[in-house]
């Protein structure tokens, strides 16, 4: 715990304290803790700014009469281990020499000390100096001088201190200056002061200057106490003292601070009155205003009235409008599923046209199912639409609707499970109704799970005798649904803001969940949900049993819209099957980021299978991690997708020095100039809008691989030089590269694993980022750099053929001369 570690010697006193002489960091005085219970070890520090003639002390020896004797390069020092005052001793006193030497002390058994020094030795007793006179020195002031605010220079107040005795700083005064001296003449440029603030510090500050200069002292009142020090008497006995008063700012005294509190009261009190004699006019102004806007009120009551027949009239007229052209919606679509699926069953097309053509009919059967939702919601609305009863096993029925469900389910890995308290029940419901409220909410569920999660649906018999209600709850370990927008999703066709997509791709119409709760309501039922950002969605359905008026017998499956739907989306994940894998050693890597599935494979048609190896990612994030895993040769990405947009994986991308040479395409349906700049100033290569032609798709993607053969012939014939160009990135990575392998040229180790590390890759995106840039391997590209090199060596002419082989790495020198003519068709002792 000591200040200073560089001890030179150690004195320990009677009272069990140690005196330390350190190397630069004066003297220590160090009491330990001796055993427990004591005090804590503690230390005080004396250096210069304590009255030391220097901190580079020999020695400390204690005599008989309270003084301790410590040996410097500046004299000898004399410390009143009562009052740490401290008298120094120089040849002005008699010394040969001022400065002693480091080792040269001793203290005989009479007390007699030696000191030895560039002057010799010197030998005394300390008895010596007792019986020498006290300094009875007087101090005075000589000069005042005060900056005074808004002066230059500081003016000259010697007069007023010496008349008063005192001294008064205003607010203003930036700092002032007082001159003193020990009236003795003997050596005055050796006398030291020390001076104490009575008021503010309790501690002695020492200067061998005689003037203090003091600055922002606090306003109050303080004595300055002064004390001098004669180099050979020691420090006198008298003190100098001056009253010093700091005035308060004016803001600050009693008068002004009486004179603001006056002013507020006063004001508050007008304030007061004068509030009341507004609010006086304002409450007479505005009971005349309510007497007018009564009178209006009543008039717009009639106006409203009009308004709101003449909406009711307009809202008909739109129903009919929309129910209408709805139906108008139907013919065409019928004439476009029809011929598709008599020309698919008479004739059947190649693999690739049917897939084509059976996305078609799904896509439009899509459509007709949205409009027969639109169709049910208009006949609700005009109360067209009846409850019609059936009887039957309703758990039987659900579980077997259910079922069809599962090859839907089964495309994303899922797991749908149906669950049912009872065997079987006999129970009155609505058919037709049933079909489309499971349909919605299994649809609805399969759509926004991810993949590898599960979908339970579960059946069960509440109530009494009197009353008995069917509960169907729907239940997934989805995406979840914000608590804000809960209320919102049985809107008619409104989406929840984020997420933006689903995992199936799309983002709905928002009609699926209305429907659900206009057919629950119509039973009499309720519909509610819960649902947790994250976890999942929960929908609960309370059907009341029907009563037993018209009951007709239940059909054995489903009605013929959901039953459609079903049967298209279980024979389409039948009937998927991939073909055998092909050779494609010679064909180029290429990942399509889509989050729609029949996207996807729209986009393999426009490009062609059969010059890609083609590899897929149905999110961003996805897309990211299988591109800096697999370095493909291009990237053709969504932009608006879950988890990661198309933005964010341009620029991971290109932000990736394993990836950032990959061509990119962005597709969007956004086609703003604002979502394209956007797109190309993240690094996207192309930007093509939704509905692209194939064309033109096939043709960027050409283009892109002809550009990257390109720079592969740029890289291999020349070093890149333009720094400020479209390959800046790459050129640098190529440049660097190269500096890379010539600083390590000769060493014959050099590989893949040392030259990924430096990059922070591995050996594997090494290889494939420098294929794609050069069109050489690892050992290809070192191999050129080093006969590249090897031909300049030759060119100088400065060493042998055998020195330019071992300086490039080459494992001999016949290796060297096959490989050099190879590359330039002559051996070296010809060029």
């Amino acid at each position: 715990s000591l200040p200073f570690n560089h001890i030179r010697h150690i004195h320990e006193d009677e009272e069990g304290a140690f005196w330390l002489a350190s190397k630069g960091g004066g003297v220590i005085r160090w009491r330990p803790q001796l055993s427990q219970g004591e005090a804590p070890s503690s230390y005080q520090q004396f250096t210069t700014k304590d009255g030391l003639a220097d901190n580079f002390t020999y020695a400390v020896y204690e005599d008989d009469y309270g003084k301790l004797w410590i040996p410097s390069d500046k004299g000898l020092m004399q410390m009143d281990k009562a009052s740490f005052r401290t008298r120094t001793f120089t040849t002005d006193d008699g010394l040969s020499h001022n400065e002693f030497n480091f080792s040269a002390h001793y203290q005989a058994r009479d007390g007699t000390l030696y000191f030895g020094g560039l002057g010799g030795l010197i030998a005394f007793h300390p008895r010596v100096f007792t019986e020498e006179k006290a300094n009875h020195t007087p101090l005075a002031f000589t000069n005042y001088y005060v900056l005074e605010e808004g002066a230059d220079k500081m003016a000259d107040k010697t007069q007023l201190l010496q008349a008063g005795g005192a001294i008064i700083i205003q607010p203003g005064d930036k700092f002032f200056e007082l001159h003193f001296a020990l009236l003795d003449f003997d050596a005055p440029e050796q006398h030291r002061y020390a001076y104490q603030i009575q008021g503010y510090s309790d501690s002695w500050n020492y200067t061998n200057e005689n003037f203090i200069r003091i600055t922002n002292l606090p306003f109050g009142k303080y004595t300055l106490e002064i004390q001098g020090q004669n180099s050979s008497r020691g420090w006198s006995n008298q003190t100098l003292s001056l009253s010093i008063q700091v005035l308060k700012p004016f803001y600050l005294q009693w008068w002004f601070i009486a004179m603001v509190i006056i002013g507020i009261v006063s004001v508050t009190l007008a304030a007061v009155r004068w509030r009341i004699v507004r609010l006086q006019k304002d409450r007479a102004r505005l009971e005349a205003e309510v007497q007018k806007r009564t009178r209006q009120i009543e008039e717009d009551k009639q106006t409203i009235a009009a308004q709101a027949e003449a909406l009711q009239e307009l809202d008909r007229a739109k129903s009919r409008f929309f129910s209408n052209i709805t139906h108008e919606f139907r013919t065409p679509l019928t004439l476009i599923i029809g011929p598709l699926e008599q020309a698919l069953a008479e004739n059947p097309p190649p693999s690739i046209l049917r897939r084509r053509m059976q996305g078609v009919i799904k896509n439009a059967r899509h459509i007709l199912g949205l409009i027969n939702q639109l169709l049910d919601l208009s006949k609700m609305e005009s109360g067209r639409m009846e409850v019609e009863a059936v009887r039957g096993d309703i758990i039987a029925y659900t579980r077997e609707l259910a079922m069809q469900f599962q090859p839907l389910a089964g495309k994303k890995a899922l797991r749908l499970h149906f669950i049912s308290d009872q065997g079987s029940w006999e129970a009155n419901f609505d058919q037709d109704k049933w079909d489309k409220i499971v349909y919605n909410l299994l649809s609805n569920a399969i759509k926004f799970t991810p993949q590898g999660n599960a979908i339970q649906l579960s059946l069960a018999r509440v109530g009494d005798d009197e009353r008995e209600s069917i509960r169907l709850d729907v239940k997934d370990t989805g995406m979840g649904i914000d608590e804000k927008q809960i209320e919102r999703v049985f809107d008619r066709f409104y989406q929840a803001p984020s997420p933006p997509r689903s995992p199936q791709g799309g983002a709905g119409t928002g009609i699926g969940l209305a429907l659900v709760k206009e057919l629950v309501e119509l039973q009499g039922g309720k519909v509610s949900v819960a649902s947790e950002v994250g976890k999942g969605t929960s929908f609960c359905i309370l059907l009341p049993v029907l009563s037993a008026e018209n009951i007709k017998p239940l059909a054995g499956q489903p009605t013929a819209d959901v039953l459609s739907s079903l049967e298209l989306a279980a024979n389409e994940a039948a009937s998927e099957a991939k073909a055998p894998a092909e050779d494609n050693k010679e064909k180029l890597e290429l990942l399509i980021i889509e989050d729609n599935e029949e996207m996807r494979e729209y986009i393999r048609y426009c490009i062609g299978e059969d010059k890609y190896h083609i590899t897929e990612a149905t999110d961003g994030q996805e897309g990211i991690e299988k591109a800096q895993a697999l370095i493909p040769d291009l990237i053709i990405s969504d932009v608006m997708m879950p988890k990661k947009d198309g933005l964010a994986v341009t620029q991971a991308i290109r932000s990736s020095l394993s990836t950032s040479h990959i061509p990119l395409i962005l597709l969007t349906a956004k086609a703003s100039l604002e979502s394209r700049l956007e797109g190309l100033q993240r690094g996207a290569d192309a930007y093509l809008t939704k509905p692209f032609s194939p064309q033109e798709l096939a043709l960027r993607t050409e283009k892109l691989i002809e550009i990257r053969r390109m720079l592969q012939q740029r890289y291999q014939n020349v070093s890149p030089t333009d720094e400020g160009g479209a390959y800046r990135q790459e050129d640098e990575f190529i440049t660097e590269l190269r500096a890379y392998v010539l600083e390590h040229i000769d060493d014959a180790d050099l590989n893949g694993d040392r030259i990924g590390r430096h990059f922070g890759m591995s050996r594997v995106h090494l290889y494939r980022k420098l294929k794609a840039l050069t069109d050489q391997s690892i050992t290809e590209f070192v191999k050129a750099v080093r006969l590249q090199k090897a031909l300049e060596l030759v060119r100088e002419g400065k060493y042998n053929v055998s020195e330019i082989a071992y300086q490039t790495g080459f494992s001999s020198v016949s290796h060297f001369s096959r490989s050099f003519k190879q590359a330039f068709g002559k051996a070296p002792s010809e060029v």
